[in-house]
């Protein structure tokens, strides 16, 4: 009866990783809001439909070795079951942290007008890593209203 304890430790490891995901997602969070703020919009907050988006689209592009907005699906149907009026998706890859691909994003036109989207409120990120890509580090994010 010693498989009681195994499966509690392992349970609360997956716990502990799952949390550390999360806290993380929420750093990513107030990251853009402080952008946000800096230009007097609103902040966002984490969502967690938003990151089960934004970790599908990186899953397809480490998966696939490209860095592509239709890698997962066209965009409009990946978010058009979540009824948003305003949606907008930023990716990119070989940047190792978040600091890094967030300072692409604002230094980008287009990326740093989805991260200016008036009326957003909720985000999603995620990473994927691959390290048998060039790339080894795939990002997405998902901003709505």
């Amino acid at each position: 009866m010693n498989y009681r304890p195994v499966r509690s430790f392992v349970l609360c490891g997956a716990l502990i990783a799952v949390t550390m995901v999360e806290a993380r997602a929420a750093d990513y969070a107030s990251q853009i809001s402080a952008f946000r703020q800096a230009h007097k919009l609103s902040s966002v907050t984490l969502d967690s439909k938003l990151n089960a988006v934004a970790l599908a689209q990186a899953q397809a592009m480490s998966s696939s070795g490209k860095v592509s907005h239709e890698v997962g699906g066209v965009f409009s149907a990946r978010v058009g079951k979540l009824r948003k009026s305003k949606a907008a998706e930023n990716i990119a890859a070989g940047f190792l942290t978040f600091p890094e691909t967030l300072r692409q994003w604002e230094e980008s036109p287009g990326h740093r007008e989805n991260l200016l989207m008036s009326g957003a409120r909720k985000v999603g990120v995620a990473y994927v890593a691959n390290p048998k890509s060039p790339y080894r580090m795939f990002w997405a994010m998902v901003i709505t209203d």
